[in-house]
């Protein structure tokens, strides 16, 4: 664990997301709480009530007590061990709830909203904690923040875990520092558990807890003051049917329909029940809430506590403060399975469609475990004999089951979790067996209502984009055709690239071609221009369009094993956008965005431009082939299994004598460009990796599992099984194809960069600091001088040893050092441009560089117009977060089939048999049975189970393992230690669990 220095943490140039938009229920006329005109007399005597405790905290540093009737002094101890709060609070980890090491896509805990200082409500396991933020720390490299409760303890807690954020003012800065000391970070900095230190007692002083109670104070007011409010508002807004509360806004915002979701934010909620005769005819102007404050923290109370009704936000909630509105359908759907549950528990008629229902899941489950027991190993078919239909009742419950398994946040109870465990539990009554969300997903499979080749993740990113769609305000209905552009509005501008050979690289599975390279010599020159041509979807699609309006949300593409999401429809990218396609019109060329630099023989740039061109002599060949032709070290691979099915690669276009010389010319100047590149900055490391295929899937996964619509009206078994291929690779420590194509790539996001801060059109820019070493002798020069010369390739344990502050990557309005990347310098920065078939954010980059260009040849119109800053950021934000979504469900579904296989040959008594002539000469199959090697990746940590490490297991291609072993065992980083698997499990999170083999 590392510290990080407490500072305001505004990243430059980014603005803070507001809490609300305007809200939907008040007029131009409304006035704001805390005017000198028309207050509310109950609004304005609470957040005096605040103020004034804000101010006698400032000035008056020898009180020993506020007054609140009675004259209480709070008395603080400092306790051995952990209190009961903390155990249940961190019973959950936040990574685990969203599968994956947030560490690699979160912030580094500097996060504009959630500076230091800030009073925070931070929710994880059902558990509610209000506190003070006191420093920013880094745990096994995973960013954390130091909170205050009202009861003295200290919690490490994550960005994640915060859903409200009260104002900036409301606890003096002196106080913040006054209640911390380096001697108390130092003390954590030796510490490695989730949960935080079990004791303080060496690092504590009377003037710190002196400070620590003042807050407290001040904690418990905010408590009493919210507790007030809730109860205010629990009783306001009272109209027809005599409702309030929550529920009277819920009757208000829900809608009908099932498929139809709305949103509402803490600060509209209260409002709308502040302001019961406001609206036509009202005679006084309505309240106004400020986002932050306490009746709108109050209203998010109260609506968090009514999951049957809202649904919090599962990003940054106290960014944005909205919750999802349960349609009336679906909470009707809710109460209806709650009550033949409760029916049931009491042996009333009620309970009879649950009965009924739990009857045919056992026939359907006992005939599902026969057919795969009689059939396992043999071809892969679909089973539909004597199948039973679900009534309409029986798809309440299969909902209910699904709903348990959609909704895992834990900083919000689901209404479903309960009733789905009820459920589960009358189906497999055996009192030993957990029931959880993992058994629950096992039994709805078993049920035939989840395809052997679906690992859901499919499912969690519709749902999470309809939630997002919704968010925005975007129909989820998008229809493709009209509005589209014509194609030609800038065809005049265009350069006609058509004569040059266009070099179109990529992996031989790849559909969505986004970029080529050629290569153009100059005569008397030794200078060579390359040109990086890009395809050029924004000449058809308007920023206005709704697959635009879809794909900012998405924010890219996603590819899983089970069947890839394009970010645009496929029959839209293949008819005309994708490199190599046949195109009909314009002479059969296609536009392109081009990024061109002049290079000299040593790969120093020279010159650049930027245009709209044609292209027409595109050659689409594989890496694999590249690599061939120019002798280049591929990447190594084996099967640890076998080989269930040999792969022959397709070649798209063969490698032609003609091409070499270019070929081999590019490839000489990636290297060049690489190296200066790596200079003086910059770091690359790879992990060994894996891959699977799902070898006989014979239809795409649920889109949506989780919608009634989409679910099933009968069992959908099969018999045989589902082969899944599984493959181990390493790179090479050189150069390669694919590496040469990732360097010109990297070259027209600078190009690209450069054109929009030259002339200051709004971009966002990409950005990254140095590592810093804050609890380690090492330095960043001693890191430097470790990489492969030429190539920035360090060994990747040492890229995770402890006691460095790895920031992550960050966004600006300004070009910024992208250090990680080589560029120690701002320059004119580094945006991405060259994937706007796959990345919304490039889409953005086009769209402004094309407004540019039109206005530079004095175009006038919307395409000449381009994005303001405040739209860049809303927009960026937006496919930022769906970005991370795909990320994370394509990490997600790689895990879940590698933890498939495995558990596959795990559980087999006598080993998964393998296909005779499946192993290759050489290699080596690996046995998950017996014993492994691994090596260490991580630093030990405590948590309420135990202790562990995280470790790689190279043989297998896995970095992501969880090793239990003894408190108190320590290793050198990358050191080998031989393990023995424990648990390879695939839902609710797929996760792979060793332990210490001794």
């Amino acid at each position: 664990m590392a510290f990080l220095r407490a500072r305001s943490a505004v990243s430059p140039g980014l603005p803070c997301r507001a809490f609300a938009s305007a809200s939907r229920s008040c007029d131009a006329r409304c006035t704001r709480i805390g005017s000198s005109t028309q207050q509310s007399e109950l609004t304005a005597k609470l957040l005096d009530t605040l103020a004034a405790d804000a101010t006698l905290l400032s000035a008056s540093r020898t009180s020993t007590s506020l007054k609140t009737g009675k004259p209480v002094r709070v008395k603080f101890e400092v306790a051995e061990g952990q209190s009961n709060d903390r155990r249940a609070y961190f019973v959950s980890d936040v990574d685990d709830e969203v599968g994956l090491d947030w560490g690699s896509i979160e912030g580094d805990g500097s996060t504009a909203g959630l500076e230091i200082g800030r009073v925070v409500e931070c929710r994880r396991s059902g558990q509610v904690s209000l506190g003070l933020i006191l420093a920013s720390i880094l745990i096994a490299g995973r960013p954390r923040f130091l909170l205050l409760r009202s009861s003295g303890e200290i919690w490490p807690v994550s960005a994640h875990d915060v859903q409200f954020i009260m104002p900036a003012s409301l606890v003096p800065s002196s106080l913040t520092e006054a209640c911390w000391s380096p001697e108390l970070l130092r003390a954590w900095a030796q510490s490695e558990s989730s949960s935080g230190l079990a004791s303080e007692t060496t690092s504590t002083t009377p003037e710190m807890m002196e400070a620590r109670r003042k807050v407290a104070l001040m904690l418990r007011r905010v408590q009493r003051e919210t507790e007030r409010m809730c109860g205010k508002l629990r009783g306001g807004r009272f109209g027809k049917g005599l409702i309030g509360g929550a529920e009277g806004v819920w009757e208000e915002w829900a809608l009908e329909s099932e498929n139809e979701r709305t949103t509402i934010t803490a600060v509209e909620a209260a409002e709308y029940i502040l302001n019961p005769s406001s609206g036509v005819g009202s005679q006084s102007p309505p309240i106004q809430i400020k986002p932050n404050t306490l009746p709108a923290y109050a209203a998010h109370v109260l609506l968090m506590g009514r999951p049957d009704m809202f649904v919090s936000d599962e990003g940054d909630m106290w960014a944005t403060g909205t919750f999802i509105v349960r349609s009336k359908a679906e909470r009707q759907r809710i109460e209806r399975v709650q009550r033949w549950v409760e029916a049931h528990r009491s042996n009333g008629d009620d309970g009879e469609p649950l009965r009924s229902f739990v009857d045919r899941a056992k026939a359907v489950i006992a005939l599902s475990e026969k057919i795969h027991a009689e059939t396992e190993g043999g071809p892969l078919r679909s089973y539909t004999n004597d199948l039973p239909s679900w009534s309409s009742t029986d798809l309440d419950m299969i909902y209910t089951l699904f709903g348990a398994v959609a909704e895992t946040r834990s900083t919000q109870t689901s209404p479903f979790l309960s009733l789905a465990i009820a459920i589960a539990r009358l189906i497999t009554p055996d009192p030993e067996e957990v029931v959880d969300r993992g058994s629950i997903t096992i039994l709805l499979q078993k049920m035939g209502m989840i395809l052997p080749w679906d690992s859901l993740e499919t499912s969690k990113m519709t749902e999470s984009n309809m939630k997002s769609l919704a968010k925005a305000s975007i129909s989820g209905d998008v229809k493709v055709e009209g509005e589209f552009l014509q194609g030609n509005e800038l065809d005049h501008l265009r350069i006609d690239y058509s004569d040059q050979k266009v070099y179109v690289i990529d992996d031989a599975t790849a559909s969505e071609l986004d970029d080529g390279i050629a290569l153009e010599r100059i005569s008397n020159s030794e200078d060579v221009w390359v040109h990086v041509h890009v395809a050029d979807p924004t000449r058809y699609i308007p920023p206005g369009h709704p697959l635009a309006k879809r794909a900012s949300v998405m924010g890219s593409s996603v590819y899983l094993p089970e069947g890839n999401s394009p970010l645009f429809p496929s029959d839209v990218i293949m008819k005309e956008l994708s490199l190599g396609a046949s195109v009909q019109r314009d002479e059969g060329r296609q536009g392109v965005i081009t990024f061109s630099a002049r290079i000299d023989k040593d790969g120093k740039v020279h010159d650049t431009k930027i245009n709209l061109g044609w292209i027409k002599k595109t050659r689409v060949v594989t890496y694999s082939s590249v690599d061939r032709a120019l002798g280049l070290a591929s990447v190594k691979s084996y099967r640890p299994f076998g080989d269930l099915q040999s792969f022959d690669e397709s070649v798209k276009s063969e490698i032609l004598p003609s091409d070499m010389e270019d070929l081999q010319k590019l490839y000489e100047l990636a290297k060049d460009l690489r190296a200066k590149r790596y200079a003086t900055a910059g770091l690359d490391w790879t992990w060994p990796s894996s891959s699977v295929r799902i070898l006989n899937q014979q239809a795409p996964p649920n889109p949506n599992a989780f919608a009634l619509l989409n679910i099933p009206s009968s069992p959908r078994l099969f018999s045989g099984s589902l082969l899944v291929d599984y493959c181990v690779s390493s790179s090479p420590a050189t150069l390669t194809s694919a590496t040469m194509v990732a360097e010109f790539m990297i070259l027209a996001g600078r190009l690209a960069a450069s054109f929009c801060s030259e002339r200051r059109i709004p971009m966002i820019y990409r950005g990254s600091t140095a590592p810093k070493p804050v609890a380690t002798n090492s330095t960043l020069d001693h890191w430097l001088s470790l990489r492969i010369p030429g190539m920035g390739t360090i060994d990747p344990y040492v890229m995770a040893e402890p006691g460095w502050y790895r920031s992550s990557a960050f966004v600006s309005l300004r070009p910024s050092t992208h250090w990680i990347m080589g560029f120690d310098t701002p320059g004119g920065g580094y945006v991405r441009a060259t994937s706007p078939l796959r990345r919304f954010d490039d889409m953005l980059v086009h769209w402004q560089i094309k407004a540019a260009l039109a206005k530079d040849h004095d175009e006038r119109g919307k395409l000449a117009k381009g994005f303001e800053k405040e739209e860049i950021v809303t927009l960026a934000q937006r496919s930022d977060e769906g970005a991370k979504r795909a990320k994370r469900a394509g990490i997600n579904a790689e895990l879940f089939w590698k933890t498939q296989v495995i558990n596959k040959h795990f559980q087999s008594p006598k080993g998964w048999p393998v296909p005779e002539k499946s192993v290759k000469e050489k290699e080596e199959l690996v046995d998950v049975r017996g014993e492994m090697i691994a090596r260490i990746a991580g630093v030990p940590e405590s948590s309420a189970f135990g202790e562990w490490t995280t470790v790689v297991i190279e043989s297998l291609g896995i970095h992501v393992a969880k090793m239990e072993h003894p408190t108190g065992k320590v290793w050198k980083m990358g050191e080998e230690v031989r393990v023995r698997l424990k648990r390879s499990e695939g839902w609710p999170n797929p996760r792979i669990t060793l332990s210490l083999a001794e």
